[in-house]
């Protein structure tokens, strides 16, 4: 039973990174072609549909990143006998969990008012999301002495 929850929580995990990853990958995009000169309504209707596009990976990778350290919590208690241990990797990725946490604040804040700066807001921080996960991932996995999988 231990390591259906264990498998659970690793495909989660890989699910949220490759959402996440995604997202940071498009508001690259969108920071690169909103960085060209010429407006014209293709270009416009690009971000827009780009701009959706990183709306739906960060809320699924948010969904599926919280979802995998719940069922974190559940392995770890049934693995190591606590839900916390302080463990490097896990610091990591609640930290990384509450950066997420206030993008999806900051859609849901902007959106409401209709601001025209959420998609560059968003955009710039999923973009920069893709090195707090590349630091989370590998280099504090080579610290961690309960997630060292490297």
């Amino acid at each position: 039973m231990v390591w259906n929850k264990c498998i659970i929580h690793s495909i989660l995990a890989i699910l949220s990174q490759l959402s996440l990853f995604l997202s940071g990958l498009g508001g690259i995009i969108y920071l690169k072609v909103k960085k060209t000169n010429p407006d014209s309504p293709s270009k416009e209707f690009f971000l827009k549909k780009q701009h959706g596009f990183n709306l739906v990976c960060l809320i699924t990778g948010f969904i599926f990143f919280t979802s995998s350290l719940a069922m974190g919590f559940i392995q770890a208690k049934n693995l190591w006998g606590s839900y916390w241990s302080w463990d490097v990797k896990q610091i990591g990725s609640a930290i990384m969990w509450l950066y997420y946490l206030t993008i999806v604040f900051i859609i849901g804040w902007h959106g409401f008012i209709k601001d025209k700066k959420t998609p560059y807001i968003t955009s710039l921080l999923a973009s920069s999301g893709i090195a707090i996960m590349g630091i989370n991932v590998f280099v504090l996995s080579a610290f961690s002495k309960l997630h060292n999988y490297l």
